[in-house]
């Protein structure tokens, strides 16, 4: 099998301050909902009870939150199971930005470009096996099996999304209504986000208010000066096996 080539080699240290970058922000997006906490009735201001929904939503949802537009989107909130294109910048304390589009098949396979300073990485993750490709090659290089853990992956900034909604959301956690904006040629609700763990960072959801599907995602944190803005869309997506590849064996 080949061996890694001295630039492929250096591809984790190349983006390795980028990737911290995104994945430090996109762990925000659980909304702490994993934490170990003890459980509280969720907060939730200037929620009404007045947005017509289509479809059932969860009645325990509604008892938390007494929300209709919220808690219909609750239903959607899982977007790892849905076909989805996103899109978005990350932007550091220095100002230095950071752009990547992820695609997902609701199968649990994605494909993932991601650019910093001037170089891209894309990589496949597919049927168990990753694929990866640096912008300075034109091949791809095959990680699978006891060799998925040297694989250095583009970063997957929705891969943390868990937006749930439930009666066990930890302590501290509130969730404000801010009205409804313009999201592209959409409508949507926007709901501001806080933790009480992490005050000074913002999160930002918005939903369109006719399939109540995610449109777009922020989340700005002043301590670390780290923002990341996601544009999401849902056209059918088909992800395949890269061409021409390389095997790699550990």
């Amino acid at each position: 099998m080949p061996k890694l080539k001295n630039h492929e080699k250096g591809v984790g240290s190349v983006f390795i301050i980028a990737i911290v970058v995104v994945l430090a922000v996109a762990g925000v997006v659980t909304w702490q909902l994993t934490k170990k906490s003890s459980p509280k009735t969720p907060s939730s201001t200037n929620s009404t009870n007045t947005a017509n929904t289509s479809g059932s939503v969860s009645s325990s949802c509604l008892k938390a939150y007494n929300d209709n537009a919220l808690c219909a989107f609750a239903e959607h909130a899982n977007i790892s199971n849905q076909e989805y294109v996103a899109t978005g910048t990350a932007t550091n304390s220095t100002g230095s930005k950071s752009t990547y589009t992820v695609k997902n098949d609701g199968k649990g396979n994605t494909e993932v470009t991601y650019s910093s300073n001037g170089q891209q990485l894309s990589s496949i993750n597919l049927d168990g096996a990753t694929y990866i490709q640096t912008g300075t090659s034109s091949s791809w290089l095959e990680y699978s099996g006891t060799s998925l853990g040297a694989a250095t992956a583009a970063p997957n900034p929705t891969s943390g999304f868990k937006l749930d909604f439930t009666t066990s959301t930890p302590a501290g956690v509130s969730v404000t209504k801010e009205g409804t904006t313009s999201c592209g040629s959409l409508t949507c609700y926007k709901y501001k986000v806080i933790d009480s763990s992490t005050p000074t960072a913002t999160e930002y959801v918005y939903f369109d208010t006719s399939s109540y599907l995610l449109r777009q995602w922020t989340s700005n944190d002043t301590s670390s000066g780290i923002s990341v803005d996601l544009t999401f869309s849902y056209p059918s997506v088909t992800i395949t096996k890269p061409s021409p590849v390389q095997q790699i064996s550990t």
